[in-house]
């Protein structure tokens, strides 16, 4: 991979990681806002349906956040690979499992991509 080509998806994971980062941000923005709500409500639900809504509002904040966690350390160990002078130099593209390219098609749709299609497939039928 050239140069060039590098700093393309340099570019492009370093977009991804900001957009997760705000991401992150509105979520623990929105979770104070609901934190706040409920003490000025002492924290105590005047219908079952809200109790359940609010529930459901929270959980779905933290996968959420777990989700965007695991995705924002792919993004970090991708951009390590296109680093000089780490241990893993010249990785990046290439599969984790089989040692071939990963297609650039795939790179520019997943640039923290660790497999290869067929790799990913097989991983995916596995699990």
């Amino acid at each position: 991979m050239n140069k060039k080509e590098k700093e393309k998806y340099k570019k492009l994971l370093i977009k991804e990681k900001i957009r997760i980062l705000e991401a992150m941000g509105a979520l623990q923005k929105d979770s104070l806002e609901l934190s706040q709500a409920e003490g000025e409500n002492h924290g105590v639900p005047t219908h079952l349906a809200e109790l359940a809504s609010d529930n459901f509002e929270k959980n779905l904040d933290l996968n959420l956040t777990s989700s965007e966690g695991k995705l924002l350390t792919e993004i970090n160990n991708a951009l390590a690979k296109l680093v000089s002078g780490r241990s893993n130099q010249g990785s990046f593209g290439i599969c984790e499992k089989c040692q071939g390219k990963i297609s650039q098609k795939r790179l520019r749709a997943l640039p923290y991509a660790r497999f290869c299609i067929t790799c990913q497939r097989s991983r995916e039928t596995t699990e």
